[in-house]
């Protein structure tokens, strides 16, 4: 066998999952998270977009492209350099498309911040998250301050390994699947939905993590429960008229898979898993409903169950993607698929955890935060922290205070002091026929980069900045 030859195959492949993305568009799903990272200091494009060129070298799954075929849709390696764009809150971009040479994640910039958005067909949050670090950890490197690489960045200090790019569905059956204690949903609360397409409000709450902490220890709540209790409890005060009497609130809620099935890809490893509020819930003491949340998690989350739900949605979304059908065919089958799925819960909420960097970066970055864009629904909530402060990103296709409010006022009564920044938001788009066509002879180039320096992308020229101006 040709080892490079199969290493390339490798990583041009999909994961299982995934691929409902590529079909998709940002109106059916948030195909397009963005990553907020406020430094200390005013950006420099140039050194970032070296800084990204670098980290390409390191994580070669990141370097492709795709294209929109007569039957499916597939990556390719994408041999031109990485774009820096001029960014802002509302983006007028494409992710995938001219304007950022075709890749499937986007780099901006204004002022002290860098904005970072990735194709969720490619990766996840965890994954990301993996490249975030190293192209801060370049650009910082590149700016000349004396940061060290702890051991948790992936950077050229080792090598790229094919586990970086598996299909980690492939292995849930070591997780023995089951579908004991599933929780089917039948109905959910829905708030209206006047406009998919429009800007969104976006609200990010932030309050100290050790308040958070303190509540839930002496409550026998844990940190997700609070918070969703919190906000389900908002929905109720806010939206609930006597025509939702007896109807839950059903949260999907993303759960990274590598927690029991051990992988080290940067690829869509998550089970979706659907956690209900009951109606009757709302009737108890605050407490005591988190507390039934907890519960409830525990054991839509076990770890048997996680892996069957996460082995049942890759399932159906691979044989889609495999299916004999022209692509106009698929996108409308994947469409639809997407927007039942979403639309049987009341929203997505995601909790990507702490954002870690070695210490020595942490004196450069000022702040942090993610946004999960609406997609189909009428919310997106995103929850993060960083240096012990906890941020609620809130995007909502209504343009009130009302849910935010809502959710402040049952913080305090759990004693958490919370800020609020609201300001207006549109997530960057994603569309398949305004993907970038494949370059001119990508396949003698790709072939040629990947036999002299091992996918490393070495070849691209580092003296060149490609930005463009906002449109």
């Amino acid at each position: 066998m040709n080892t490079m030859k199969h290493f390339s195959k490798k990583i041009l492949q999909a994961d299982s999952y995934g691929p409902v993305f590529m079909y998709a568009t940002h109106r059916e799903l948030a195909c397009a998270p963005r990553h907020i990272i406020r430094m200390t200091e005013p950006v420099n494009p140039e050194l970032l977009q070296q800084a990204a060129q670098r980290a390409l070298e390191r994580f070669p799954q990141m370097r492709v492209g795709l294209s929109r075929d007569d039957d499916a849709y597939r990556y390719y390696f994408n041999p031109l350099p990485p774009v820096v764009l001029p960014f802002s809150d509302v983006s007028p971009y494409y992710i995938g498309s001219k304007d950022n040479n075709g890749y499937l994640f986007t780099l901006g910039w204004k002022d002290k911040t860098i904005y970072m958005e990735y194709q969720h067909s490619l990766c996840d949050g965890h994954g990301f998250d993996q490249f975030i670090r190293a192209v801060l950890f370049e650009y910082l490197t590149l700016c000349g301050k004396p940061v060290c690489n702890d051991g948790s960045i992936r950077t050229h200090e080792t090598e790229f390994q094919l586990s970086e790019c598996e299909d980690g569905y492939a292995k849930l059956d070591q997780a023995n699947p089951s579908e004991e204690g599933h929780y089917t949903v039948e109905k959910s609360f829905h708030a209206p939905v006047a406009d998919r397409e429009g800007n969104e409000r976006m609200t990010e709450i932030t309050f100290p993590y050790s308040e958070l902490r303190n509540w839930t220890h002496a409550h026998g709540a844990s940190p997700i429960s609070l918070l969703y209790t919190a906000i389900s409890f908002a929905l109720y005060h806010t939206y609930y008229t006597e025509q939702d009497a007896g109807t839950p609130v059903v949260a999907e809620i993303p759960m990274d898979l590598r927690q029991i099935v051990p992988s080290d890809t940067t690829h869509f490893f998550v089970s979706l898993l659907d956690l209900p509020f009951e109606y009757d819930w709302f009737s108890l003491p605050f407490a005591e409903a988190c507390q039934k949340v907890r519960a409830m998690f525990d054991t839509q989350r076990a770890p048997r169950h996680a892996a069957y739900w996460g082995k049942a949605g890759s399932t159906r979304v691979s044989e889609g993607h495999h299916a004999e059908m022209s692509i106009d065919e698929k996108e409308t089958m994947m469409r639809d698929m997407a927007r039942n799925y979403v639309y049987r819960d009341s929203f997505i909420l995601t909790n990507i955890g702490r954002f870690d960097i070695p210490e020595s970066m942490q004196a450069y970055v000022e702040d942090y935060g993610a946004i999960l864009p609406c997609g189909y629904q009428p919310f997106g909530i995103l929850i993060s922290s960083y240096q012990g402060v906890m941020k609620i990103s809130l995007a909502q296709r209504e343009d009130t205070a009302a849910l935010s409010d809502a959710i402040l006022a049952q913080l305090a009564n759990c004693g958490i002091h919370a800020n609020t920044k609201v300001y207006t938001y549109h997530p960057t788009r994603y569309e398949g026929v305004r993907l970038m066509k494949r370059p001119a002879r990508l396949k003698r180039t790709a072939r040629k980069s990947i036999k002299a320096e091992k996918l490393t992308g070495r070849h691209v020229k580092r003296s060149r900045v490609y930005s463009r101006s906002a449109k």
